[in-house]
């Protein structure tokens, strides 16, 4: 049996979620932000250890400043009312990406959970904001030149694991499933994690994600089980 030790999720379909219900598509983040705490419920049901999500990407900049102003009033709002739920429930919360855009308030909210999640221990969640793949692996090669320039490290130390620690994930496991949610149109990883989900499973769920359900968490759980894991061997 294959064991789920790091569940990687991309929470697509919120918008279109909130038009077929006649909703402005910011109703669809908020039920959206429902589903996430869900689904954080069932990995520690499930006993999965790392939960790393896919909320805002590099790209989503580019959306109304309504819709962007409202995600992260979202973010802010959730990580203070939710605070004591993760804490209670063994729950760390990480975020992952360029946090240069930032607002100062969204810093503090950020940097608030962090530490005082930092000694949880049930589940480690990531939560990519502002997050690009490509973006992360630019990042870390520019850590690991200034190194080299500063003779903090060598040309010839730079192996797959020295590089993977100035990934901003050098703290978790690769990804064993990535399930995207979404439907048909989306079957792709959209900048996700390319380092990280090399030999990972895909699951597609036809589901938008706030309509997301256990049953169908435990459907993607069942064919990640299912499949033979060669990883190139």
């Amino acid at each position: 049996m294959n064991l789920m030790n790091h569940l990687g999720v991309i929470m697509d379909g919120n918008r279109r979620w909130a038009k077929s219900k006649g909703f402005e598509s910011c109703k669809g983040h908020d039920k959206g932000a429902d589903t996430f705490a869900d689904i954080c419920k069932w990995c520690i049901e499930r006993e999965i250890g790392y939960l790393t999500a896919y909320a805002f990407s590099i790209e989503n900049w580019q959306r109304t400043q309504i819709e962007v102003n409202h995600i992260f009033k979202l973010l802010e709002r959730s990580i203070v009312t939710k605070l004591d739920h993760f804490i209670e429930n063994g729950i760390r919360v990480r975020f992952i990406g360029e946090r240069t855009r930032f607002s100062e308030k969204t810093l503090s909210s950020i940097e608030k959970v962090e530490a005082q999640t930092s000694r949880c221990e049930k589940l480690y969640v990531q939560i990519a904001l502002s997050y690009g793949g490509r973006d992360e692996i630019t990042r870390a090669a520019r850590k690991i030149a200034n190194d080299v320039i500063q003779n903090k490290l060598t040309i010839d130390d730079i192996t797959e694991d020295v590089f993977g620690a100035y990934l901003d994930t050098s703290e978790s496991p690769d990804i064993d499933l990535v399930i995207r949610t979404g439907g048909a149109q989306n079957r792709r990883l959209s900048n996700f994690l390319p380092w990280q989900t090399t030999y990972s499973e895909l699951y597609f769920s036809d589901l938008l994600w706030p309509e997301f359900s256990k049953e169908e968490f435990n459907k993607a759980l069942d064919y990640f089980i299912s499949v033979p894991r060669k990883q190139g061997k």
